[in-house]
Formats: structure tokens, sequence, C-alpha cells
């Protein structure tokens, strides 16, 4: 929606669906506007109000909603299981804002696992190469807080890493769209998984450029003029080199990111230097520029926090924070990047559609020997361990392997549980291969849990 458009709406009824950083950023926002007549709805409580501002909130909160002339839903307010699809015309959000009055070139990145590392990673590369660049995070400071459209503020390039969540109704041509891979996840929220697929792929059509991993294609049979990389293309990783346009370009030394996910990302970093560099009139010294500076990245930028993040060594015992990893498939990635050293896993499941089969066939052949299970773990990964007791750890004979296993939903429970039953220079992860919304209100609280009661207990 233009700026132009919104201001039709300053004397009318218009509400904030949902609140937290995304509806404050909104209000605040709307406020710049002079709107004349707020109302902020959301399942929760509010502490922080307004007098002039309406707030309904708990059970009703979508209550007459149709009553609205406008709705600026925020991306934790699912459209589909709350009936919210037949309001689509009335209906806005912050991202489709910003893009109908930000001119300048966004890319745009989302796939389900990987991207804040990824999106940060071009964006010291682009900052080491001199552009005015900016970086926006889905789960950190809203867009409209980051990027004052108001007063017209520019970048050559904003790198903008989007959840599915944000993807639903925003219609924009952005300069790059990119996505990597696409897991079953976020079902619950999109209801259904062509759903999910579409959000991702809607904005993808009509992007100006395309670039997905060729293990998307099968997905993506409609869209036309797509760059794909990875295996067979020719912007690929082999024998520790990457290779665009059939020639190395870098090589895979004194990188400070391991392991084979952020090989694929690397490339999908090169395609972008590429399509940089030719919209840059095909500049030689431009994609020189740009391969160096993704090298220096390289081999200065380590990961960010609570992605297969070893850090702690306590009674000789290794405790590794994998808290975002919310699907089986990131679970697997953290299983396979430690494998042989892992003994005990913390595990959750909340039913978001997903599929665990390769993960248990994994964690079978792993050595992983102690399970954590939170509810309802096992009704849902393995079969239904109801009969068996809270906080009192039991044997698991499970497909010819045996495992000691604690239920609990205490995280303060759970690490005295690794202490004691964790060999020395052996792992403990916590790596929950789902949601775990059950027990704690975001992975946040997850893992600052496990910091506290893996210090508490070193002692």
């Amino acid at each position: 929606m233009k700026i132009s458009e919104l201001n039709l709406f300053k004397a009318k009824k218009v509400a904030i669906l949902g609140y937290w950083k995304e509806g404050r950023s909104v209000k605040n926002f709307l406020k710049k506007l002079w709107f004349e007549n707020i109302s902020v709805l959301d399942k929760n409580d509010i502490s922080e109000r307004e007098d002039w501002i309406f707030y309904k909130t708990w059970e009703k909160y979508l209550e007459n909603i149709w009553d609205f002339d406008l709705i600026i839903k925020t991306p934790w307010i699912s459209p589909y299981i709350n009936d919210l699809m037949k309001y689509k015309e009335k209906i806005t959000s912050s991202i489709d804002i910003f893009l109908n009055n930000y001119s300048w070139k966004v890319i745009g990145i989302t796939w389900t696992k990987w991207k804040s590392t990824t999106s940060t990673l071009l964006y010291l590369t682009l900052q080491n190469a001199w552009y005015k660049v900016k970086l926006v995070w889905n789960i950190w400071s809203p867009v409209l807080d980051e990027i004052d459209i108001l007063s017209g503020e520019t970048y050559d390039y904003v790198v903008f890493e989007m959840s599915s969540y944000m993807l639903e109704l925003v219609n924009w041509q952005l300069y790059i769209w990119y996505i990597n891979n696409i897991f079953i996840c976020h079902y619950d929220w999109h209801f259904w998984g062509e759903n999910y697929d579409n959000a991702k792929k809607n904005i993808l059509k009509i992007a100006k450029n395309k670039i997905a991993n060729i293990q998307t294609k099968e997905k993506m049979l409609d869209i036309k003029n797509i760059t794909f990389f990875w295996e067979n293309t020719d912007i690929f990783y082999k024998d520790g080199k990457f290779f665009l346009n059939w020639e190395i370009v870098l090589e895979d030394k004194n990188f400070l990111l391991k392991w084979i996910h952020n090989r694929i990302n690397i490339c999908w970093i090169l395609a972008i230097i590429k399509q940089i560099t030719e919209d840059r009139h095909g500049s030689i010294w431009i994609f020189t520029k740009m391969k160096y500076w993704l090298k220096e990245a390289l081999e200065s930028f380590n990961w960010l926090p609570h992605r297969i993040q070893e850090i702690w060594t306590y009674k000789w015992i290794t405790f590794v924070d994998d808290a975002i990893a919310t699907t089986p498939d990131s679970t697997k990635a953290a299983i396979n990047t430690f494998w042989d050293k892992i003994w005990t896993l913390f595990l959750w499941w909340q039913d978001s559609g997903f599929d665990f089969t390769e993960l248990v066939n994994i964690i079978k052949k792993s050595s992983i020997q102690n399970l954590v299970l939170f509810p309802d773990t096992g009704l849902k990964i393995f079969w239904d361990l109801s009969d068996f007791e809270f906080d009192k750890d039991f044997e698991l004979d499970f497909s010819w392997k045996k495992f000691r296993v604690f239920k609990t939903r205490s995280m303060e429970s759970a690490v005295k549980f690794a202490y004691d039953f964790t060999p020395k220079w052996k792992i403990c992860l916590l790596s929950t291969a789902s949601p775990s919304f059950s027990v704690w209100n975001s992975y946040i609280e997850k893992w600052t849990k496990f910091q506290e009661f893996v210090k508490k207990y070193s002692i």
C-alpha cells in the first residue's frame, strides 16, 4: 500500500492485528502520519497502553474484526486459522507498506533454515565492498523501524531476511528474490502445505531476478528465468573449490564457517555477486572486488548465536546450543555436524506437520545414547510414552538400540540429567526439531534457561 493510499484511512477505523515488536512499530509509524482512530488487537494482554488507542485482548480479540476499514496484520497472526482471508481486501502489513514505498534495490531472502547466517554474510560482503547496505532480520527490528521511508532514507542494497509469515498477501517486485530450501515447516500457521509453498513462490514469480537452489526445481516448474545453483549447475562446490561459470573463483581455505550447508549458502552468495556484476555492465573489477570481500568475510565471520554453536565445556562435557532449530531437518544437520561426539539430545514435538522418519533413523544410527523428551515428543516422534513418569529416567528399547530416556517439562531437570549421564568428552545437544511453545514463549527463553542451568550445575 502506497503512503498516499494509506493516508486515506487517517480518520477511519484502523486495526493493528497483533502487537509485540511488529505491532508496536506499526503503531509508531501511524502516529507519525497522525492517524486518529487506532485499535490494537491481540490475544495476549498488553501492558504498555496509550489513552487515545483502543485495546482489545484475550479470547475475543478478533470479535467485530469486520467492522474495521483497514487491518494492518503482523506476521504472527495467521490469516488461515483465524478465518481472516475473507477480509483480505482490507488487510495490509508493514512489509507490504515498506515494499510499496521503497524504490531502491531489495534483496529478499527466504528459506526454512540458515537464512539469518547467510543474510549476515551477504551483508558483510556488500558492506566490505563499500556499498551502503542495510540488513533487516525478520526476528529482530521491524523494517519500518530500520528504514525511515517517510524521510526517504535509501541504501544501495537492503538485505531483507523474510519468513513465510511475512509473505502472505505481499505483491511487489524485489530486485533479487532467493530461495534455498523449502522444508516442511509452519504448516500449522499456513494451514496447509500448499499455502506455505505458495507464500515463498509467489513473490519469486514477480521478482526482477530469481535465484534458487537446484534442489527446489521440482517445486518451481511453473516459474521461468530462475538462476539455479549447486549440483549440476554452473555455480557449485567440489573438492574444496567454488566454481562459477565452470571456473574456480574461491578455494575453501581458512573459512570459519564449517559444514556442507554453509558451502551451499556460499554458492548462493556467488550467484548474487554474479547478478550484481551483470547489472553493473559485467565489470571484471566489480566481480574481483566482491569476490575478495566475500573471502575476507568468510575468514572473519564465524556464526550467529544459537545455530549449532559450541558454547561451553564444563566437567569435560561440551554443551551445544542449536536452540533456533525448529524443524527435523535442522536437527538432522546438527547431528550430522557432530555425529559420533553426541551422547545426549534434547527433543521437542509440536504439531507443525513434520515428518520425523528420517530424523529417527539418523538418531538410531548415531552415537546418541540419551534422549531428553519435552511434551509431547514421544507421542509423535516415537510412540505413546504416557505410561512413563515425568522426571524419572527409563530405558527405551527402540529398533535394536537402547536409549536412556528422560521425560520432563523442566530445563533445569533436563540439564541435571545431562550432567549425570553424559560421559567426559561427549556432547549434550540442544536441537529441538520443532517449536517449543508448549513449554516456553520463544527459542530465546529456551536458550536462556539452557545457559542458566548449564552454568549453575557446572560447579
